[in-house]
């Protein structure tokens, strides 16, 4: 991927600018396979939970980054920024809190910052006393197995273990079905390309996914959110990897998806770290 310059906005202007990129980047990435996999993996590693969109931002701007931090973040684990390093500028969240009728009171995001990070390359130890070892976390998910159970309980429906025929699962927005498999890695993946199908609105209409004109789209469309999914999960989804393979014809039947794929991926880890 081209390294991004980033332009000499600053304020509203450059957060702007940021935003307006997103859309690109995002479809760039979920159109190529070793970038998609390369931005898994970046996605992965850091000590703050940085959203999709600001990990997009960051790879645009400095590909060779592993860790990121802001200034403060960097002193708090024994390391500070070395002289003369640019930052890299992401998007944080302007958030108001504002009282309902009923007394309760909520938070609402009014728009977007930018703020700058750093990546552990540009820092350097305070002391020589501190470890060179840093704790990324996250170990416990880096692996090629994943329960299936805990994916049955991120589920937005009910998912049934039925036998499906030549089908290894299909949803019709309401339930999802899932063949039952001696591999276990498989089951996962079926499962959260079904509840992509869901997340992503592709049985809102008709209620379930016919033979349409778009149903090919819609099929990456998931497959490639299963590609995210599983491979933040540490599974080798190989299936997902012959369809974004076979991209090539429908980039620009895709183009625009890009964002919302990436979305409804993070909705879905997010929802299976909060098991």
């Amino acid at each position: 991927m081209e390294k991004l310059k980033i332009p000499k906005l600053k304020g509203q202007a450059l957060t702007n600018f940021l935003v307006d990129k997103l859309d690109e980047l995002a479809d760039n990435i979920c159109q190529d396979q070793e970038q998609l996999m390369e931005f898994v993996k970046k996605w992965h590693n850091g000590f703050h939970s940085y959203s999709f969109n600001n990990t997009i931002l960051a790879w645009i701007q400095r590909p060779d980054f592993t860790l990121l931090a802001g200034y403060k973040s960097w002193i708090g684990r024994g390391r500070q920024v070395k002289a003369g390093q640019k930052s890299i500028r992401i998007l944080a969240p302007m958030v108001k809190k504002i009282k309902e009728d009923n007394g309760d009171e909520s938070m609402i995001i009014r728009g977007f910052r930018t703020v700058s990070v750093f990546d552990v390359s540009q820092t350097e130890k305070i002391t020589e006393d501190d470890e060179d070892e840093i704790d990324v976390g996250c170990s416990d998910l880096v692996s090629g197995n994943f329960d299936f159970e805990t994916i049955v309980k991120a589920s937005p429906v009910p998912v049934l273990i039925r036998y499906l025929g030549i089908s290894n699962g299909s949803t019709d927005g309401n339930t999802i079905k899932i063949a039952p498999k001696k591999n276990e890695a498989a089951m996962v993946a079926t499962l959260t390309h079904e509840i992509s199908h869901v997340m992503l609105g592709h049985c809102e209409n008709s209620g379930t996914l016919y033979e349409t004109e778009d149903k090919s789209i819609k099929e990456i469309e998931a497959e490639t959110v299963s590609f995210i999914v599983s491979s933040y999960l540490g599974l080798e989804n190989n299936k997902s990897r012959l369809y974004i393979g076979n991209w090539g014809g429908n980039k620009e039947e895709l183009k625009g998806r890009g964002k919302k794929i990436i979305a409804v991926s993070e909705s879905i880890i997010k929802r299976i770290e909060a098991i």
